[in-house]
């Protein structure tokens, strides 16, 4: 019986290390992403946006720069909340929540009137028309906007909570990478690709499994790629839309 006893005690004992290992292993990975996120990010805005002085890029309106400080608000907000994370300040990390979601509502709701102004200036680069350009970035915001919206329902629940914001976040690797990379190409959607399949191939290798979340979350990623979403955008209704938008 105290050998039964002592063997039951081992395994439990053995489940919370091993439970805490993978812990360990989600918070670095998690973090790995953002910094990764961050770094793709900056680097593609900066001689547009961050550096564009020193670039000699063309001056940007108000509106723009208004969009930009919150974007990169944000940006720097997720790295904050992963790195308050994986070392010890969750408290903090959940009051800070109400936080991320006023900017996020800020991104969503920024980053469509720039696309909008954009498309009415007839700037559309690197897509063909306003129409393309609408159906990517609107796609893309409304699909942050579900991430972000599901993900502080199911704040509580922390492996869904956080597949859901780190997919949100993917969503900016294409317009930064299409910046660094000067367009869409094949080498921009690779690149985008393997992020988006990076949280699912870490399932498989920590779980040997993927997450609800990616299963459902990753093929809506792909979805709104440019290959797809602008092929959508030669839906006769959807010109209709756009021409009654822009006016």
């Amino acid at each position: 019986m105290a050998n039964g006893t002592a063997v039951l005690s081992g395994e439990r004992r053995q489940e919370r290390l091993n439970l805490q290992w993978r812990k360990t292993l989600d918070h670095r990975f998690y973090t790995g992403m953002a910094f990764a996120m961050a770094a793709g990010v900056f680097a593609g805005f900066t001689p547009t946006y961050y550096a564009r002085s020193y670039f000699h890029s063309p001056a940007i309106p108000l509106w723009v720069e208004i969009h930009g400080v919150v974007f990169t608000a944000w940006i720097l907000f997720y790295l904050l909340q992963n790195l308050l994370a994986m070392n010890g300040g969750m408290k903090l990390h959940r009051n800070l929540g109400m936080v991320g979601g006023a900017l996020a509502v800020g991104v969503v709701v920024l980053g469509t009137a720039v696309t909008v102004r954009a498309a009415m200036l007839g700037r559309f680069f690197p897509f063909p028309d306003s129409y393309s350009l609408l159906s990517v970035s609107i796609a893309q915001m409304a699909l942050f906007a579900v991430f972000i919206s599901i993900g502080l329902v199911k704040r509580r629940d922390g492996e869904s909570h956080k597949r859901l914001i780190v997919m949100a976040n993917q969503l900016f690797f294409f317009p930064a990478f299409g910046r660094l990379l000067h367009g869409v190409n094949g080498t921009t959607l690779l690149l985008a690709m393997c992020f988006f399949l990076a949280g699912p191939l870490y399932d498989l290798i920590t779980r040997r499994r993927i997450h609800t979340a990616y299963r459902w979350g990753v093929p809506l990623l792909i979805l709104t790629m440019p290959p797809f979403t602008v092929m959508a955008s030669h839906l006769g209704l959807w010109r209709q839309l756009v021409e009654k938008l822009l006016g």
